[in-house]
């Protein structure tokens, strides 16, 4: 068996690159590794018959023996080497170990969650460089006690696709590794006497930009297969250098989402790859607004209404950024057959498109109502003459929202555009106002008068009201 380049440079290293014949050393001459038995003699590849030897002596030696005593010496230095080659090895094996209780960590906590197909529950695909993934995060300090966790706040994001599953719980991974050593420096950074040495452009890296760039990077050669330019490296690099000291601030966790994203769209700065994972947001919530109209009416809205629902969405995004809460005001809205956003969203976030919370919401109360009473939505002439009849009822700054709100109600249920016949009377003032007895019989007898219309619209649909 031929000598190992390894073994070579053992032996070099053993015998301090300095000939056992003749004791030169290098560079002064050229290093052979030699048998001291040789191989014809029946000599072995092992590191007690081998010795470094410089070019002339290896050449002149033949098929000679040597000296016994270089042997012997040979032996004994190889001797001292098994030791410590024994450890290694074994510090090896129990990395090793340590790795592959990592990745396994990981692989149980991945296939705990699991989805339906042609009823059968199936585990999320994972793709065939996972392991190296691991062993970065391993080798960067992430300790597996986090694994699960991580795991389960990527699976539980229902905005991130299937495919992109590993991906986002890799962008996760590297905000986790960046805030470790964020706290390792804040500890080094308390120990002044012991001052944390950046001496390389990599060193200078904020956590969270070295994990942006190494995501992008990694995603855009799994999933374009091909090679990125250092051109391209630096240009994204110096984007999200530019956007940190912008002073706009988002969270790690969407930005590393957003350097996913832009992947897919061939987006080459950080500054992009937003821009393109907002305006599918924006989107996404539209096209909600869409299919809960669509399940509540029966047919799709109307096109005029689409642009306008899309403005709402853009500048509420620009004012609040509170996407939860947008899409959550979508919805309400679709479910009140109404393009006007507001449920939810803060009085400052209203006034960006000068809507009235008071106002849409007597609007939406009287259409459900009309809904629910008639099971028909209003035409649109009966919707434009209960509004008028609101404008004016508003106009007037006599009731508080709630009672314009209470009034619509009534008002939908009796399928009644006339909001005036609804609304409690004026309060006047305490020198103005009736007897306490007179006022509890108006208000008894409005009581019964609304009870009384509501079982006439029970009977009427055929319903028993007891």
């Amino acid at each position: 068996m031929a000598v190992s380049n390894r073994l070579r440079f053992e032996v070099l290293r053993r015998d301090r690159y300095t000939c056992r014949y003749c004791g030169e050393s290098a560079p002064d001459v050229v290093l052979r590794v030699d048998h001291v038995v040789p191989v014809a003699l029946g000599g072995t590849d092992t590191p007690d018959n081998l010795v470094a030897a410089c070019e002339p002596c290896n050449s002149g030696k033949s098929s000679a023996t040597t000296d016994a005593d270089i042997v012997k010496d040979v032996s004994a230095d190889a001797l001292r080497w098994a030791e410590p080659l024994r450890v290694a090895a074994a510090d090896l094996a129990g990395q090793q170990e340590e790795i592959n209780a990592f990745r396994d960590n990981f692989f149980q906590a991945w296939n705990s969650w699991t989805y339906e197909l042609q009823g059968e529950r199936r585990t999320f695909d994972l793709p065939s460089d996972w392991k190296n993934s691991l062993d970065r995060f391993h080798e960067a300090g992430l300790p597996s006690t986090v694994l699960s966790d991580m795991v389960e706040k990527a699976m539980s994001n229902r905005t991130v696709k299937s495919q992109n599953l590993f991906r986002y719980f890799c962008g996760i991974a590297w905000r986790m590794v960046g805030e470790l050593q964020e706290r390792a420096q804040a500890h080094l950074a308390a120990r002044p006497s012991e001052p944390a040495p950046r001496t390389d452009e990599a060193a200078s890296l904020y956590p969270v930009d070295k994990a942006v760039i190494d995501v992008w990077t990694h995603n855009w050669i799994a999933d374009h297969e091909e090679q990125l330019t250092e051109q391209q490296i630096a240009r994204f690099a110096a984007s999200v250098e530019a956007f940190r000291t912008s002073g706009e601030w988002i969270s790690p966790d969407r930005i590393i989402t957003a350097a996913i994203h832009g992947v897919g769209e061939r987006r080459e700065t950080i500054q992009e790859c937003i821009e393109a994972l907002t305006k599918d947001e924006h989107a996404d919530i539209v096209t909600e607004w869409i299919d809960a109209w669509t399940d509540l009416t029966g047919q799709p809205p109307d096109n005029f209404f689409l642009p306008l629902v899309m403005e709402q969405v853009e500048k509420f995004s620009q004012a609040s950024r509170a996407l939860t809460r947008i899409r959550m005001a979508a919805l309400m809205a679709a479910y009140h057959r109404s393009w006007t956003l507001h449920h939810g969203l803060r009085t400052e976030v209203l006034k960006v498109l000068g809507v009235s919370a008071a106002r849409q919401t007597a609007i939406d109360v009287w259409n459900r109502c009309f809904f629910e009473s008639s099971r028909r939505w209003p035409t649109t002439d009966e919707e434009a003459e209960y509004i008028k009849a609101l404008e004016q009822a508003l106009a007037a700054r006599k009731h508080a929202p709630g009672e314009l709100a209470s009034a619509a109600a009534r008002a939908g249920v009796a399928m009644n555009t006339v909001l005036a016949a609804f609304l409690p009377k004026p309060r006047r003032r305490p020198s103005e106002r009736e007897p306490a007895t007179e006022t509890l019989d108006e208000a008894s007898a409005a009581v019964l008068d609304f009870q009384a219309h509501a079982e006439r619209r029970l009977l009427d649909a055929g319903d028993d009201p007891a």
